[in-house]
Formats: structure tokens, C-alpha cells, sequence
């Protein structure tokens, strides 16, 4: 008898077993031409980014019927979601326009940049594995004043229902965002 309950014991801890985290990032950058770089020209800061609080956590979210979120435990973003946005407009604006000196909020070296970037995320939605949505507000800054506001909308379509097909929607829009940002550049 003890070992059929040795067995179920083990068999039962097997069941309990969590499938391991997977972590995932915006995906590949889009290619596209690239500007040569520049050795001179403004300094920008790209940040601080502003995201949604429901979005504002590791974990990946999708709303699922229009109204109830899903927080995916065992599927989360490398790191914090704002984070990955400004790094990756930084270094997409530095691809596009050339500019040499283009980083990313918080890490930001520069104390004094010519050019600030601060974006406002107002919507950046999975619906659950069909679409992602984003609108955001960015505004060009150069010294404490506001060149160029824009609020930018834009819908991508999730290739596969997979986590890492979402998370690549994810950054098909942010690469769309940053050239939107790139185009309105001085």
C-alpha cells in the first residue's frame, strides 16, 4: 500500500508543476535605410515614457472580450515595458535621422540635452491575439519649451496567437511611433 501512495504522491507533485517563465522583448528592429551617423548635431533625450498603469507591470496583458484583462504570469517583458520604448525610439531615431547622440530615459548621460522627447502612452492594447493598438502624445523640447506635439494612433495586427507574436506587434508599433517622431525632427 505505501508504495501506491509513494507513487500518487509523486505523480500528484508532478501535476503541481509550473511551466517555466518565458521573458520577451520588442522583437527585431525593423530594417530600412539608415542614415549616416553624425558626429555633430543636437543631443536628445528620449523620455521619460508615460504608459497606462493596468500596462505598467512585467507581466504581458491582453484584453480578452472587450472588457476583462488577462495578466499573463508565465509570459513577461524582459524589462519594464516604458523602459524598452524609449530605448528603442532612441535607438530608432538615431537609425533614421543620423543623429549621434540619441538616448534613452532613465540612463540618459547627458545632463544638459539640446532636445528632450518625453512621450505620454495613452492606449497600448492587445486585444487579445488579434490586434494591438497604441496612441500616444510625444512632444519635441528644447530648452523647457515645446516645438512639436503630436498624438500619434496606430493598430498592428498579431501575426500568430503566440505570446511572441504579440510581443513583436508590440514593437512593429513602437518602430511605426518612432518614425513618426523621426519625421518631425529638425
Amino acid at each position: 500500500m505505501k508504495p501506491v501512495l509513494a507513487s500518487l504522491a509523486l505523480l500528484l507533485a508532478a501535476c503541481g508543476t509550473t511551466p517555466p517563465i518565458q521573458f520577451f522583448s520588442l522583437g527585431p528592429q525593423a530594417a530600412g535605410e539608415v542614415a549616416p551617423v553624425a558626429t555633430a548635431g543636437p543631443s536628445l533625450v528620449v523620455g521619460p515614457v508615460g504608459v497606462p498603469a493596468a500596462i505598467d507591470r512585467l507581466h504581458m496583458v491582453r484584453l480578452v472580450d472587450g472588457v476583462r484583462v488577462e495578466v499573463a504570469d508565465g509570459h513577461r517583458w524582459a524589462a519594464p515595458l516604458k523602459t524598452e520604448m524609449a530605448r528603442r525610439i532612441a535607438s530608432d531615431i538615431a537609425r533614421l535621422r543620423g543623429y549621434g547622440r540619441v538616448v534613452a530615459w532613465p540612463q540618459a548621460t547627458q545632463a544638459e540635452p539640446d532636445l528632450s522627447l518625453p512621450i505620454d502612452v495613452q492606449r497600448f492594447d492587445a486585444e487579445g491575439f488579434e490586434r494591438v493598438t497604441l496612441e500616444a502624445v510625444w512632444t519635441l523640447r528644447k530648452g523647457g519649451k515645446d516645438l512639436v506635439s503630436r498624438r500619434f494612433i496606430g493598430s498592428e495586427a498579431v501575426a500568430a496567437p503566440t505570446y511572441a507574436a504579440l510581443a513583436a506587434a508590440h514593437g512593429r508599433l513602437i518602430d511605426a511611433l518612432a518614425r513618426d517622431i523621426a519625421a518631425a525632427l529638425p
